[in-house]
């Protein structure tokens, strides 16, 4: 028996709308936080082959590269794993969503979706050109 104090707004939320889940699973910006992990897995202690390119681990089974394939984070050439536009920007943002310090850093991957909400709301500085002359600072 389930306790309605403990069902979490998700559960409710998926009572409602059941259709809901297959519609953001099937969102082009969904990203399946295994196949994430995986390929920040392999940029990590992988073997780089060239540029975007990385020999497959022994230790990454089949599914889990079907799972990447099909989130469209990878490319199957032979032994080869080649990462796609999209993977790079994933691992992109699990680099610079991860706010531990070397200190804290245990090996362990971080999870995309903590990531991602890492990265979100943070300032980027943008370098604007100079004008040439002290003077044409203040035509504008």
């Amino acid at each position: 028996m389930k306790k309605q104090g403990q069902s979490s707004v998700w559960d409710n939320l998926m009572r409602i709308m059941p259709g809901l889940k297959e519609k953001i699973k099937t969102s082009p910006e969904y990203v399946d936080p295994l196949a994430a992990k995986s390929l920040y897995s392999i940029w990590r202690t992988g073997e780089k082959k060239g540029d975007r390119a990385y020999k497959k681990p022994i230790t990454i089974g089949n599914e889990e590269t079907e799972r990447m394939k099909n989130s469209g984070l990878i490319k199957i050439i032979g032994d080869k794993i080649s990462v796609t536009e999209k993977g790079a920007k994933i691992i992109s943002i699990m680099i610079l969503g991860d706010d531990r310090s070397a200190f804290e850093d245990n090996g362990e991957n971080i999870e995309y979706n903590k990531a991602l909400n890492n990265t979100k709301g943070v300032k980027t500085a943008k370098q604007i050109k100079a004008a040439s002359s002290w003077w044409g600072r203040f035509k504008k």
